[in-house]
């Protein structure tokens, strides 16, 4: 019973862990330094949401909805994850092995049955703001 208990009960201790440091900023700012080829990604706050941003290897930044669309657990970037027989930068929640590719597209196979919301990133002289305001096409 313990082992079946296990996984849930994790995933509630992570999610409820992290609930407690959230706050009510409606953006969050911070310098594109921060995010170097060691440390490409950073997970942030805003509106008590969690959002990931994300330095490409073509020095882009992007930001992403952070809360994996299967059981609501937090994701993290990871620049060398497998995707079917490809290794190639995506997104991966441990909780139940979900996997989303760089652009936050859920793949299948895996539980995600819908993509992470792609957020708009203004940057000015590599100062980075995000909102929950999501991407538009034309972005």
């Amino acid at each position: 019973m313990v082992a079946f208990a296990a996984p849930f009960v994790y995933a509630a201790s992570k999610f409820l862990s992290y609930q407690g440091v959230l706050g009510g900023n409606k953006t969050a700012t911070f310098s594109a330094e921060e995010l170097t080829p060691d440390s490409p990604s950073k997970l942030v706050e805003i509106e008590g949401e969690p959002v990931i941003v994300v330095r490409e290897a073509d020095n882009s930044i992007r930001a992403f909805t952070a809360t994996c669309t299967h059981l609501g657990c937090i994701v993290s970037f990871r620049p060398q994850l497998a995707i079917g027989h490809e290794v190639t930068p995506g997104f991966y929640c441990k909780c139940h092995g979900g996997k989303y590719d760089v652009n936050g597209i859920n793949i299948p196979g895996t539980p995600p049955k819908a993509p992470l919301t792609e957020l708009e990133v203004v940057d000015v002289a590599d100062d980075l703001t995000i909102s929950l305001l999501p991407k538009t096409a034309s972005q």
